[in-house]
């Protein structure tokens, strides 16, 4: 597969490292389950905070299912494993209960943690709860990992910018389409959006995708291999060192 450069654009998103930027809010969102936004969020508030020791990241799950299912993003990340003997603050508990959440931190590896708690009981968290969530939340850079919602257009305006990323896969580009116009309105009404194609393999046919979403202009990242993404998980690390290139282009 040919990943020529002819198929990109430019990054949008704003400079992560300038210091007019001012607080930033990063939207990942997945047009559909499975194309991989809650990977590239964790990979990108790593690398960030890295590379930007001197602000404040927060990795920010925005879903609002009934109950938060295993393998994401709390399991995927290993929270459990990182803070043993260690609290961890539930943000959507809090924000559901109307409660202050700017002095709230769940720190660990340079990154706050934002993640809700598989089968935490409560109602699924409604609009207002991610809203507020989205803007009340310490930190700098809130990199968010968004999922497909009846809501979803109302949360990105709240954004400085969003990355859509589609998984090629037939059957997820056939349900990507509800989210992927919520993400051309938010485009056309001024919110800077970069379209990524996640997962680009040797099966990938780029035209009939490209053709079918009427996205001609994208960053491809090709598949990670299976065993490197097990070991990754097992680590509870991300993915940051296999994406960097990627992550360098969307952050430039």
């Amino acid at each position: 597969m040919n990943f020529k450069r002819r198929h990109t654009r430019e990054p949008i998103c704003p400079d992560t490292n300038s210091p007019a930027a001012g607080r930033l809010k990063i939207g990942f969102v997945g047009m559909s389950a499975g194309a991989g936004a809650t990977t590239l969020a964790f990979a990108a508030a790593e690398y960030i905070a890295a590379r930007l020791p001197g602000r404040a990241v927060t990795l920010l799950e925005l879903d609002m299912r009934a109950s938060a299912p295993a393998g994401r993003p709390y399991d995927k990340v290993g929270i459990d494993r990182r803070f043993a003997g260690r609290d961890y603050i539930s943000f959507f508990r809090l924000a559901a209960e109307g409660r202050p959440l700017g002095g709230a931190v769940n720190m660990d590896g340079g990154i706050n943690w934002a993640l809700r708690v598989p089968g935490e009981h409560g109602p699924a968290p409604c609009a207002a709860t991610l809203h507020r969530l989205l803007n009340n939340v310490s930190g700098d850079i809130i990199i968010c990992d968004i999922s497909p919602h009846e809501h979803l257009s109302g949360m990105l305006a709240d954004l400085s910018c969003i990355i859509c990323i589609f998984d090629p896969l037939p059957s997820r580009l056939l349900a990507s389409v509800p989210a992927a116009e919520a993400c051309r309105a938010a485009a056309a009404a001024g919110i800077p959006a970069t379209w990524v194609f996640n997962k680009l393999n040797a099966g990938v046919n780029l035209r009939e995708a490209t053709r079918f979403t009427g996205i001609s202009n994208y960053i491809p990242i090709p598949a990670i291999p299976a065993e490197t993404v097990y070991a990754a998980e097992y680590a509870c690390r991300s993915l940051a060192a296999e994406l960097t290139q990627s992550l360098a282009t969307l952050f430039k």
